[in-house]
C-alpha cells in the first residue's frame, strides 16, 4: 500500500422548503454528530469502498481501515408550530469531495423508525416541535482508487428538508 487518506465530512444544513403551505413552516437542523469515516489505506490497484450504516455506525466494504472509527451522522430536526405542513421529505444534495479520485455517495438514513434506502426520502412525519427534536441518522459510502492523494480529503453535503 502506498499511503493513507482520511476523509473529513461537513454537513451543511442550509435549506428548508415549504410546498403548499399557507405560510412558511420553519425546520431547524443541528449537528449532534457528523458522519465520520476512519482512515483507510490507498489501494495499489483497483477501487476500494467503505460504507457506514445509519443504523449503528457499523462498516462494510473492501477497504483496509488503518485507524479511527466510523460514526453515522446524527442531525437533529425540529419544527416550530407555524405553518400548515403535515409531512416532510429529506434529500442530500450538493455533495462535494476535494479529491476527484474519491466519491461520497449511496447515502442512506434512518428517521423515526423508518429506514431510508436512498435520497430523496419518501414522505415522512414532521419532526418534533422545538425545543424537542427528531434525529435523522445518515450513512454513506466512500469509494477510492489508486490515484488518491495521500493525506486529508474533505467533503461536504447539504441536507435539504422539504415540508408539505
Amino acid at each position: 500500500m502506498r499511503g493513507l487518506f482520511a476523509i473529513v465530512l461537513l454537513a451543511l444544513m442550509a435549506e428548508s422548503l415549504c410546498i403548499g403551505c399557507s405560510y412558511a413552516q420553519s425546520i431547524s437542523i443541528s449537528v449532534a454528530q457528523n458522519l465520520n469515516f476512519p482512515t483507510i489505506a490507498i489501494p495499489q490497484t483497483g477501487t476500494v469502498y467503505l460504507a457506514v450504516s445509519p443504523l449503528n455506525s457499523s462498516t462494510s466494504g473492501i477497504a483496509t481501515v488503518l485507524y479511527g472509527t466510523a460514526s453515522r451522522g446524527q442531525y437533529n430536526l425540529s419544527t416550530d408550530q407555524s405553518g400548515t405542513a403535515v409531512s416532510a421529505s429529506v434529500d442530500i444534495i450538493n455533495v462535494s469531495v476535494s479529491d476527484p479520485n474519491v466519491t461520497l455517495a449511496s447515502f442512506t438514513g434512518f428517521y423515526r423508525g423508518t429506514p431510508i434506502g436512498e435520497f430523496p426520502s419518501p414522505t415522512l412525519p414532521l419532526p418534533e416541535v422545538s425545543p424537542g427534536y427528531t434525529p435523522l441518522y445518515v450513512g454513506a459510502t466512500i469509494t477510492a482508487n489508486p490515484a488518491v492523494t495521500p493525506g486529508i480529503c474533505t467533503a461536504s453535503f447539504v441536507i435539504r428538508v422539504t415540508v408539505q
